[in-house]
């Protein structure tokens, strides 16, 4: 299934902005800091399903191991324009929280 948001859009929309971060929480829309402040992203909620997707689209297989066996992981990502990331996802249950701080603002 198919979620809403591409995580390459995301990022895009992170660097466009000049945000600090990025947000994915489920059953919540995306959210960016700007500014020092939260900006709620205009469109649909993302599942815990959806964020998991998002996710596999940047972590490599060793980063998806360490969250199933730890909970957890932690990671720098580049994109293919070299815009550097520092990436936290977190497994709660069985929901997954993504924090994606811009590490250029």
């Amino acid at each position: 299934m198919s979620g809403m948001y591409s995580i390459n859009d995301l990022l895009n929309l992170v660097i466009q902005q000049g945000a600090a971060e990025l947000r994915l929480e489920p059953d919540r829309p995306p959210m960016m800091l700007l500014q020092g402040k939260v900006r709620v992203l205009d469109g649909p909620l993302v599942t815990s399903d959806h964020i998991n997707e998002l996710f596999g689209g940047i972590a490599t297989d060793e980063q998806r191991r360490e969250l199933d066996l730890c909970g957890s992981t932690h990671f720098r990502y580049a994109t293919e324009h070299s815009s550097q990331f520092s990436v936290r996802a977190d497994l709660r249950g069985n929901c997954l929280r993504m924090s994606i701080k811009n590490l250029k603002p």
